[in-house]
C-alpha cells in the first residue's frame, strides 16, 4: 500500500467521495435485494478505491484509511464522509477508528 502525505491524501478526496457515495448506494441496494450484478459492482468499486491506495474500513459510514508517515512511523490518516475536504484525524495501524487522534498542525 502506498503512503501519502496529508496534502496528497486530501487531494484524493474529490475522487474518493463520489466512489464512497456510490458504494453506499450499492451496498444499501444489495441489502434490500441481493443480486450477483450488484455484488460485482460493489467489488469493482472497492477495487477502484484500493487502486488509489485507499482502504475502505466501513462502507456504511464512508470510512477510509490512507497510510502515511508520522514521526518516522507508518500510521493511517482517517476520514469519513461528512468530514469536509480536510483530513483531521490519524490512528495507529492496529488501533482502528476508536483510536483516532486529532492531527496537530
Amino acid at each position: 500500500m502506498p503512503t501519502y502525505t496529508r496534502t496528497q491524501a486530501e487531494a484524493l478526496l474529490p475522487k474518493i467521495r463520489p466512489l464512497l457515495e456510490d458504494l453506499q448506494r450499492r451496498v444499501n441496494a444489495y441489502r434490500r435485494r441481493p443480486s450477483d450484478p450488484v455484488a460485482q459492482e460493489i467489488n469493482a468499486l472497492l477495487k477502484d478505491i484500493a487502486e488509489l491506495g485507499v482502504e475502505v474500513k466501513d462502507p456504511d459510514r464512508g470510512l477510509i484509511d490512507v497510510r502515511t508517515k508520522l514521526r518516522g512511523r507508518e500510521v493511517y490518516l482517517c476520514w469519513q464522509l461528512g468530514e469536509g475536504s480536510h483530513i483531521s484525524y490519524w490512528h495507529d495501524l492496529e488501533a482502528g477508528f476508536a483510536g483516532r487522534k486529532l492531527i496537530e498542525d
